[in-house]
């Protein structure tokens, strides 16, 4: 059952794959750390325990810096919309950031704005060609220092810091002082020059000042379509042949780019017009920077530093159980180095595993674990709607009341629930009738010589077959499963265009009833995903948290938790003990 979207065609499995592989062995890295952090308790660890933590630190302030450069109109900030996919930055004709723009992951969007003397303020996104551009804020008068947009792109989601710096050879001469200023920040950088008007003198001139600064350069020759197809090749030729001769650059590597077919053709979601576009390419470029060069040597050096510093520890101070977790993560430590040197690997990521059921594209993972399980936010409205239909029915009529009574009440989970809606006017006029009868039934017990106590007493305890709260909730998580069911396998065999999100109880149950054994293989490879990137945002939580690098934390990482027990467990105002088997 195909499953194409615009992302796979354009750029295959191969980079985001090194990308898991690279944020596994970051974050298994800071578990371990993590652990001799913990280990770390008493004051006579105080500096062992310091040294852990910047070291920590250095694991989760891990961004690497990618910076756009060129001359102004060369379309450096489409090309970085395009890259994105998101049309989030302001574009024209005209000199157009005069400012420092940073890019980074977040969730909800949000744009901070900072000043000079370390004032920040919120502002919303429509506002940032206020702040931004030669137009909003000439000459930069409102003393920005930067402005930082922060995105849910799965571009930018593992560390990725991206950069859009005014454009240089302007009438605006700070802006190519601003730009130069910000090289030495960068570790890596995508130069732009276009085919309307290919690599000018100043351009060249530039060039060789970036390259002074950063080792790793992009070029991009970007507007490809503006030229017909036959002389792509004599710009392409000529841009070349300059950089060799007045940079001596050997061979170097040109990408052509129409930044703006590039983003239409993934806001429509069209293959063909991405892969046209010349964005796959210089995606494949990136991620195979990222992954490779820069990604497992960062890791290299981590791995080596750490070892170095828990060789120094004193390992007489720890108690046995402790020593033995200690070397423990020497030995987790050591094996993450071995892999990333090429040895077989003892130890396999959650990826590896849900590899084989050839998993859904992130950026279906990442809108679904924003979202609640389909049949627990249906049943939770529901038994909220009975709740408020139950407490009054019990105040104004007599007849529930008795039978309400004669049940023994509700289950102790719809009790409380109950009383979470009704008012202690309402409680202690409809439930003194429940309290009676039980009351005589335990007198009549009492008396009773006959019967084992402990046994009786329990048969008092409202059984969900007898609570009309279980009842109701029985029957919507029934009809709402048999409704999912028909909803999923109305497309003649095909996939849906996207799977409702479902927790472990309700999958399971859905699973028991779905006859297409491949639809049921795509709900199970959607929830191994929504699973390990739940897994990877607590980590990523955890890790900062401990790195006392709160800051960098995403909103998805701090709710990550909640949503976790919520995907393994169903939502918590729904939980009784008998609940889960009688779905399956």
């Amino acid at each position: 059952m195909p499953n194409i979207k615009v992302e796979q065609a354009a750029a295959g499995s191969g980079p985001g794959e090194r990308l898991r592989d690279y944020d596994r062995l970051k974050l298994e890295l800071g578990q371990a750390l993590q652990t001799v952090l913990h280990l770390m308790g008493g004051p006579e660890r105080h500096d062992q325990r310091r040294r852990c933590q910047e070291l920590l630190t250095r694991l989760a302030e891990d961004r690497f810096v990618l910076a756009v450069v060129g001359q102004f109109n060369r379309g450096k900030s489409s090309l970085m919309n395009a890259i994105l996919g998101l049309d989030r930055l302001p574009v024209g004709i005209v000199p157009l950031t005069s400012v420092i723009t940073k890019v980074a992951y977040g969730n909800p969007e949000r744009v901070l704005i900072e000043f000079e003397g370390g004032l920040r303020t919120t502002i919303r996104r429509e506002q940032l060609a206020e702040y931004v551009t030669e137009a909003g804020n000439p000459g930069n008068q409102k003393r920005i220092v930067a402005a930082e947009v922060q995105l849910p792109s799965e571009f930018l989601r593992r560390g990725l810091f991206f950069v859009d710096t005014p454009g240089v050879g302007s009438a605006v001469a700070a802006n190519t002082a601003t730009t130069e200023r910000f090289l030495p920040e960068a570790d890596a950088v995508i130069f732009v020059t276009s085919f309307d008007s290919p690599l000018t003198r100043d351009e060249l001139e530039f060039l060789q000042r970036v390259r002074d600064h950063v080792r790793k350069v992009f070029f991009v020759v970007n507007k490809a379509d503006l030229v017909p197809q036959e002389q792509r090749a004599q710009v392409l030729t000529f841009v070349r042949e300059q950089i060799e001769r007045e940079i001596g650059v050997h061979e170097p590597r040109l990408l052509a780019v129409s930044a703006l077919e590039g983003l239409e053709a993934k806001l429509a979601a069209s293959p063909e017009r991405l892969s046209g576009s010349g964005l796959p390419a210089l995606q494949e470029e990136l991620f195979q920077f990222l992954t490779t060069e820069k990604a497992m040597e960062f890791l290299l050096r981590f791995c080596e530093r750490a070892l170095s510093l828990l060789a120094d520890f004193d390992a007489g101070l720890f108690t046995k159980a402790e020593k033995e977790t200690f070397e423990d993560v020497i030995n987790r430590i050591a094996s993450v180095r071995n892999q990333l040197n090429g040895a077989p690997s003892q130890h396999e990521g959650f990826s590896r595993h849900a590899a084989a059921l050839a998993p859904p594209l992130e950026t279906e993972v990442a809108e679904a674990v924003r979202k609640s399980c389909r049949v627990c936010s249906r049943v939770t409205e529901a038994m909220f709607r009975f709740m408020a239909k139950f407490q009054l029915q019990i105040i104004i009529n007599a007849r529930e009341r008795s039978t309400l009574a004669s049940r023994g009440g509700l289950c102790p989970l719809h009790t409380w629930q109950y009383s979470e809606i009704a008012s202690p006017q309402g409680i202690s006029a409809s439930f003194p009738a429940v309290l009676a009868a039980l009351s005589r039934r335990l007198s009549g017990l009492a008396g009773d010589s006959r019967k084992t106590l402990g046994v009786e007493a329990r048969r008092l305890l409202t059984k969900p077959e007898q609570c009309q709260a279980c009842k109701e909730q029985f029957a919507v998580e029934e009809r709402v499963i048999g409704e999912l069911i028909e909803e999923v396998t109305a497309h003649g065999g095909e996939r849906p265009p996207k799977l409702p999100v479902l927790c472990l109880p309700h999958l399971s149950a859905l699973l028991g009833k779905l006859p297409d054994s491949d639809l049921a293989s795509e709900f199970v490879a959607l929830q191994a995903a929504i699973l390990e990137r739940l897994a990877e945002n607590m980590e990523r939580y955890a890790l900062k948290h401990d790195a006392l690098r709160r800051g960098l934390q995403s909103e998805d990482e701090r709710v990550a938790y909640h949503r976790a027990l919520s995907h393994l467990a169903g939502d918590k105002r729904l939980q009784a003990l008998w609940r889960v088997e009688h779905l399956l």
